[in-house]
Parts: C-alpha cells; structure tokens; sequence
C-alpha cells in the first residue's frame, strides 16, 4: 500500500488543532503539594498535567453552568428593593427623577439668553 501525502497531512492538522486548543497557566504551589500532585499523577498512570487538569475539569464549572447557578430572588431581596424605592421617592418628592425635557428647555432658554447679551 502506498503512504501519500494527504495521510499525514490530517494527522499533523489534528496534531496542531489539539495543540492551538491548549492553553498553559502557570501558577505557585509548594515543594510539598507540588510532591503530592506528582504522586496521584503517577498513581492514576498520568502525567501532571493530565491529573490536574482532570481534576479542573470535574471541579470548574462551565460557562452555562454558571449562568443557572444565579441565585433567584428571595422575599428578603424584594422587601429591600421596595424599601430602597420608598426612599428614594421620598428624598425626591415622589418623582424619582426630573422631567428630562424640562431641563433641556430650561437650558436652551439659560443659552440662548447668554448669546442674546453677546
């Protein structure tokens, strides 16, 4: 059987795709857990960073994992809120924000009052 290009081609493609996938991530540890780390290492027949990355594998969760994880809202975080509303409106008379409109209106007529006396 004759070995043409093509064959190797789609192992070297594998090759660099499982490499670009990868990441490194350095990070301190002690002599002692570093020790630790190399013993279950070897125990589970793996290397370093195999194990560990096992190990983060099973313990991080994922992206869509995370996003569930979020904590639904309590009664005790709604009485807050409304406790924090209540206030606001009454620092603000009741209206917790100002007619947006009305500044600017206001404003122009400051403006154009200014440039008036130029």
């Amino acid at each position: 059987m004759a070995l043409r290009k093509e064959h190797f081609d789609d192992e070297d493609e594998h090759q660099e795709a499982s490499t670009m996938k990868r990441s490194r991530i350095t990070i301190d540890i002690s002599p002692e857990l570093r020790r630790r780390i190399k013993m279950a290492a070897l125990q589970n027949d793996s290397s370093i960073s195999e194990y560990v990355g096992d190990i983060l594998e099973k313990n991080v969760p994922d992206e869509a994992s995370m996003i569930r994880q979020r904590r639904p809202a309590t009664r005790k975080m709604l009485d807050e809120l409304i406790e924090i509303r209540d206030r606001i409106l009454q620092e603000h008379n009741g209206q917790p924000f100002e007619d947006s409109t009305e500044m600017i209106r206001q404003m122009r007529e400051e403006r154009s009052r200014e440039l008036g006396q130029l």
